[in-house]
């Protein structure tokens, strides 16, 4: 049995010039949904070796079933004769007259449940499914996985495709992806690790991010901060491991080969969060940053109270009831209202449906309203929702927006988070809304009411994690041990506070961190004094904090980024020019070689081009190590906006606040 390769288009360069062209405009949750219908789904559906009426059954392990999930649903699947989705790891019920077919994460777990589903036993009478396996793997499966399958001869008699798809990751949204990376362990052995090429965290988010870069057709400009280790160790890894792909899969081709028209390689700029803890923290109240900070959500599925039309008197308590709703791209009214400030959202939740109510069906209601002289109250819109029969679909998905929209300012009001956030941006930007620079022994008496009128500990390690982060460490020791008497933190909490330093945030200021501050440097350079600067655009005074991420891309998407503090593993466009060899001549090297090569070669493009910017205009490819938070998902979005250049961010996972401050307590 041949060593499998990956699943890459068979298009020959003539007719793949075409393809990429029409699949320019392409998102990638798009990409990933049409990949897997076709290479997967549908592929196996024609294959001679089922019957044209055979049904399949689609068997998946956990991390699979997740991918499936992010970009395709059950009506998809049934269209094309998939009969049932089994869980691998669980007991399932035989379908001998149906043929198999395994999607499943390229793991020993998974590999041995399959092993294990054709090895003959006493306690079967027979196999599972029927004589046609259909094998494929999210990501490459390694030399000892693919000896275990070659080892069961019933399997393997069996099997009529078998290989590997680039799609080991999950799609977040159009534009996003991460690798749902969520073990405790991850930031241990993330920051408290020496970086090296043998690293297996490093090596299996690499191989990760080599499959979302292979399925959006990009061989990619590698950049890295160049005060940051893991991020260089990173890089390498990458540039390795897209090599060995490129070099190993010859039909693949990618944007700016020199064969497709009207397309230019990427850049894949990766980051690391230790570089910026203090957006994490930052309470921010645009929708989505707000719904995932203050509300129960769990992989875009929140649980919300809905008020039941109805059943309460008007000035009584409104009934409620738990419902569930999924926050993701197939909800337009999700899409446009995620990025705007909570204010705006419920503004235009209001104006929609006022709009429909005063149509000519909602006539009577809209009189009752007026009448009263109130705006509708939630459970009037409820009452709307049954008025309304034509109109109950939009209207169910309006109102269950004003209701977790409500939800919100609810916790806004209840937290006392007016207050506290305008404590939280003079802190971070360094000015108050009028324009003030105030003292910091003034911040720290705020800091101190703060505490004492918080009754939740969280929230209080929370500030206090601010004020170390945007202060780059307290003055005196004697200021941080008058802090923590006030917080009154717990063992684990300080434990988080303490983890901080982990990540180069001292507790307490030193001798030499305005000079080698990694971070600092960056904002010095840029004339930024403090952390973050005050968005002139916004007209709310608790959003004035604008994330680094979102300065970092608006020079990378105008050229101007500098490739002296964002070096790039191999030569940018500008010093490939000075140098000679162009970056198709690269490739074309890379495919020559075999698969297990390596590049040797050191970071030259800041010493080959001195000050040069880079005047590359292909696709932006963000990733962040340690998680990405939602303002700068927002921020992406925006500068893709205003920018006109694609932006695809992806992370080991999108984090909220707490996620973060659990990552810190984990540390260590």
């Amino acid at each position: 049995m041949p060593r499998p390769k990956f699943n890459t288009s068979t298009r020959t360069s003539s007719n793949a010039s075409s393809s990429s062209t029409s699949s320019q405009h392409q998102s990638l949750r798009e990409i990933v949904q049409q990949h897997l219908l076709q290479n997967v789904i549908q592929s196996s559906e024609s294959s001679p070796h089922r019957s044209p009426n055979q049904w399949m059954v689609l068997v998946v392990d956990p991390e699979s079933l997740r991918v499936i999930s992010s970009s395709i649903g059950m009506y998809n699947l049934m269209e094309h004769h998939v009969s049932i989705v089994e869980n691998l790891t669980k007991r399932r019920a035989p379908f001998r007259d149906q043929v198999v077919v395994y999607l499943v994460e390229p793991k020993e777990e998974s590999v041995q449940l399959i092993v294990e589903d054709w090895t003959p036993s006493k306690d079967k009478r027979g196999p599972l499914y029927g004589n046609a396996v259909f094998l494929y793997f999210l990501g490459r499966l390694d030399d000892k996985l693919f000896g275990r399958i070659k080892g069961c001869k019933e399997l393997v008699k069996r099997i009529k495709v078998l290989k590997e798809v680039n799609l080991d990751f999950l799609t977040k949204d159009a534009q996003a992806f991460h690798f749902d990376m969520k073990d405790p362990s991850i930031y241990s052995d993330l920051y408290l690790s020496k970086p090296s090429t043998g690293n297996p965290l490093h090596n299996a988010m690499m191989a990760k991010l080599v499959t979302a870069c292979a399925t959006l057709n990009e061989y990619p400009h590698v950049r890295y901060p160049a005060k940051n280790a893991l991020c260089k160790n990173l890089a390498f890894i990458f540039q390795q491991k897209m090599n060995e792909f490129v070099g190993s899969n010859r039909e693949w081709w990618y944007k700016g080969d020199g064969l497709h028209p009207n397309s230019e390689r990427a850049t894949l700029l990766i980051l690391d969060r230790k570089d910026d803890c203090l957006s994490p923290l930052i309470h921010e109240f645009t929708y989505e940053a707000m719904v995932n900070d203050l509300l129960p959500v769990d992989d875009d599925r929140i649980t919300y109270d809905s008020v039941n039309a109805g059943t309460a008197k008007e000035g009584s308590a409104e009934a409620t009831t738990k419902m569930d709703a999924l926050l993701n791209d197939n909800d337009e009214v999700w899409v446009e209202l995620r990025g705007k400030h909570i204010a705006d959202v419920i503004q235009t939740l209001s104006n929609k449906i006022r709009e429909i109510v005063n149509s000519s069906s909602g006539s009577a209601l809209a009189s009752s309203a007026k009448s009263n002289g109130k705006a509708l109250s939630i459970n009037q819109m409820a009452k709307a929702l049954k008025a309304l029969p034509e109109y109950r679909e939009i209207m169910s998905k309006l109102s269950q927006h004003m209701q977790i929209a409500h939800q919100c300012m609810d916790a806004f009001n209840a937290q006392g988070l007016l207050e506290l956030s305008e404590l939280e941006q003079t802190l971070a930007t360094g000015k108050t809304d009028e324009g003030r620079t105030p003292k910091l022994k003034q911040l720290l008496g705020e800091t101190v009411e703060e505490f004492r009128r918080q009754s939740d500990p969280l929230m209080r390690l929370r500030l206090l994690a601010i004020v170390i982060v945007s202060q780059r460490g307290l003055g005196s020791d004697s200021d941080l041990q008058k802090l923590l008497g006030e917080a009154n933190l717990s063992q684990n909490e300080l434990k988080a506070l303490q983890n901080l330093e982990k990540l180069g945030c001292p507790l307490v200021q030193r001798k030499e961190a305005d000079s080698k501050g990694k971070l600092i440097g960056y904002l010095k350079s840029k004339g930024v004094n403090s952390f973050g600067q005050a968005d002139s655009e916004s007209e709310y005074s608790t959003s004035r904090y604008v994330c680094l991420l979102k300065a970092i891309m608006e020079e990378a998407t105008s050229g101007k980024l500098s490739v002296d503090e964002y070096p790039s593993v191999m030569p940018l466009p500008d010093a490939e020019a000075m140098l000679g060899p162009s970056s198709s001549a690269a490739a074309k090297s890379v495919r020559k070689a075999s698969s297990t090569s390596k590049w040797q070669t050191q970071s030259s493009s800041s010493s080959a081009s001195g000050k040069k910017k880079s005047s590359h205009r292909g696709r932006q490819i963000v990733f962040m190590a340690g998680g990405m938070c939602y303002s700068e998902l927002r921020s992406a979005r925006e500068v893709m906006n205003t920018s006109g250049t694609e932006i695809v961010v992806g992370s080991t996972r999108f984090i909220s606040p707490q996620d973060f401050l659990v990552d810190l307590k984990n540390l260590g």
